[in-house]
């Protein structure tokens, strides 16, 4: 399921966890003697629509979509609803918001939050109506949201998009690994033998993650310049060359035969690149959240 709001887009983990619509119509009650009394139409009430969502951060920035929320309730505006298919519902001011944060990562940020939007029709003035926001004219309004340098070739900048998302998140797992095996070396200091055997299982984990790393260059190519591309390439490209000068501090220090600085050194720049994984990672999610798009059916 994928949603816009006005300029919000909603980055959900599978729909909406419930979707309700309030259609009515009000009417004049005539008393008369000696019978019913007598009903006289009075029109439509405005349509209400109250709905509730889950963000998680594996599909992108849980944050936005809140903020955002809270900046166009600010505003008073009325904002267009569109769902992902391209179906434009109409115009509506939000009455009200509530959020619960359902999960927080061990910095305080939020990884999970749901959220309840409650919704009232705008009609505005009738003899000048809002337009139809991207639909009037036959096009996807989640499609026009892409940069114009990637709008033709989709399925390649898909299959690009795929490659990287699954790359970075291969390596953050990988790296963590990798820290494992260093903590585990660390308490081996006085058994050298058995600590140049973990250092070299660490340089191999090391040296397949930092394969991987060095594809991303060549794959970011085809992603050109979606939200998060940029962010998540450069941090990337960052923990490539931290991890790059750890393994080789690791190599040489058991190449050297003999237990010293080495290993901390190793460790302290593979704890670089850990972080530096963690700083794109709002760039991974970014893209996960535009392929998660594209899975629901925009074309």
């Amino acid at each position: 399921m994928f949603a816009m709001l006005g300029d919000i887009r909603f980055e959900l983990l599978g729909s909406f966890t419930d979707l309700e619509e309030t259609h009515g119509a009000s009417y004049a009650k005539h008393e008369v003697l000696a019978g019913r009394p007598r009903l006289q139409a009075m029109g439509n009430d405005l349509t209400q629509i109250r709905f509730g969502i889950k963000l998680h951060w594996k599909l992108g920035d849980v944050d936005a979509a809140y903020k955002g929320l809270i900046a166009a309730k600010e505003a008073q505006q009325a904002v267009s609803l569109v769902f992902g298919s391209g179906r434009f519902v109409g115009w509506f001011v939000i009455e009200s918001l509530t959020a619960r944060t359902l999960l927080q990562d061990g910095r305080g940020r939020t990884a999970a939050r749901e959220l309840d939007v409650s919704l009232t029709e705008f009609v505005g003035d009738p003899n000048n109506p809002l337009p139809t926001p991207g639909v009037a004219n036959g096009q996807n309004p989640l499609l026009a949201m892409l940069p114009e340098s990637v709008r033709a070739p989709l399925s390649k900048v898909a299959d690009a998009v795929q490659t990287g998302v699954r790359i970075y998140r291969s390596v953050e797992q990988e790296v963590g690994q990798l820290q494992t095996l260093i903590n585990h070396a660390r308490e081996l200091k006085h058994d050298p033998l058995a600590l140049f055997g973990v250092v070299g299982d660490a340089v191999n984990l090391g040296g397949t993650a930092l394969g991987k790393l060095n594809r991303l260059p060549e794959v970011g190519k085809y992603i050109g310049n979606l939200s998060g591309a940029a962010e998540m390439l450069a941090y990337g490209g960052q923990a490539a060359r931290e991890l790059s000068g750890g393994l080789a501090a690791l190599r040489n220090g058991a190449q050297s035969g003999a237990v010293g600085g080495w290993l901390e050194g190793g460790a302290a720049a593979i704890a670089s690149a850990a972080d530096s994984l963690n700083n794109g990672a709002r760039g991974a999610q970014s893209l996960t959240a535009w392929l998660a798009g594209r899975k629901d059916g925009t074309k």
